[in-house]
């Protein structure tokens, strides 16, 4: 069996690439980027990683009007349907209510919004993605969910995006500006 096809987890992976951890979330920043520009709201440009070691964050990109963005890349997955999925259990999709959402959202941007962990910058803006591949958690599930929730209080983190794997219905990879209130 080739070694990328052993390393895959083969659930909720649209968006890995585990040969290379560094080009994987450079291309999860080109997905988004892809789908601003499709909704005609696209905001940066130029997005390059900063390696392993350099990170967080995990890339970097230029504001259409020429300053700084920081980007760091996460994902939303549940552990639990993984390691389901691997003991067989192909059929098994994780569930996800209302809070287990907004929770799973909410530690993750919690991880990412430490400002001593930053490295390189000044950055004008601060960004999260947190892309998923969750079969449930696609756009139509999730808008009428995040769309007026307030995710509050972050220091570090100026914009975040939950980014979703490619929807043919959409043409592109769906994602919903999260409602950050600093």
């Amino acid at each position: 069996m080739p070694e990328v096809i052993k390393k895959s987890r083969r659930y909720s992976d649209f968006f890995a690439y585990p040969e290379d951890r560094e080009l994987e979330e450079l291309r999860i920043v080109h997905s988004l980027k892809e789908s601003l520009e499709i909704t005609n709201v696209a905001f940066f440009d130029q997005a390059n990683t900063r390696g392993r070691g350099n990170d967080p964050p995990d890339c970097e990109a230029l504001l259409l009007d020429g300053r700084r963005l920081g980007v760091e890349v996460t994902e939303l997955v549940d552990p639990e349907a993984i390691m389901a999925h691997k003991n067989g259990a192909l059929t098994q999709w994780a569930e996800w209510d209302e809070d287990k959402l907004i929770n799973s959202i909410t530690q993750r941007l919690k991880a990412k919004d430490i400002a001593k962990n930053i490295k390189g910058g000044p950055y004008d803006i601060y960004m999260v993605i947190i892309h998923t591949d969750e079969p449930i958690l696609n756009f139509d599930y999730t808008f009428p969910i995040l769309s007026d929730y307030p995710f509050r209080y972050y220091s570090v983190i100026d914009r975040a995006f939950l980014l979703m794997s490619y929807d043919p219905k959409y043409r592109c990879c769906p994602y919903i500006e999260l409602n950050i209130k600093n």
